[in-house]
């Protein structure tokens, strides 16, 4: 079993030439280090397919699991699945990262560092496949709440003492 990572980081240094792979896991602690209060809890599991060229590096990520989040709708805990595969281009030194290199994601590292922390780029993938509105599927939000968000269909029997109402019968005459 992985250990539960807060820095997700790849060494390079030694790193021969061909294909890698990486195993990392992650929890809620790995987005309270990022200062992210919306996601209370997780069990994310990484894995990293490195392929080492010599000035570039080919980073697929694998993101599988679930984040827990707020209902928007009943404030309920909300279990929401991760299904993520991206892939992060690394070069190294001055090299230059020409137009067909297709991807979107890419990271240029000094060739004297021996690592690379990807825990931004993770963090990013899951925060982006999460959907806009965060709510439970219909008829599984707390009926409690629900209820309680029901439009009211009593009118207030202060309205009919307003001084608005006398001009509400001008308009009838």
């Amino acid at each position: 079993m992985e250990e539960t990572a807060h820095n997700i980081i790849i060494p390079v240094k030694g790193m021969t030439k061909g294909a890698h792979s990486f195993s990392f896991a992650i929890d809620g602690k790995f987005f309270q280090t990022f200062g992210n209060t919306r996601i209370k809890d997780a069990d994310c599991s990484i894995k990293a397919d490195v392929v080492r060229h010599s000035t570039l590096m080919s980073v697929v990520c694998h993101i599988g699991g679930f984040v827990v989040v707020e209902c928007d709708r009943c404030l309920d805990d909300l279990v929401l699945k991760v299904d993520v595969d991206r892939t992060l281009t690394v070069g190294f030194g001055s090299v230059d990262i020409d137009d067909s290199v297709e991807e979107e994601d890419v990271l240029v590292i000094s060739e004297d560092d021996g690592e690379v922390d990807i825990s931004q780029f993770v963090y990013d993938y899951i925060c982006l496949s999460l959907p806009i509105m965060k709510v439970h599927p219909d008829g599984k939000c707390n009926p409690e709440m629900i209820k309680r968000l029901a439009p009211q269909t009593e009118k207030p029997a202060a309205a009919a003492d307003s001084p608005f109402s006398a001009l509400k019968d001008l308009l009838n005459e």
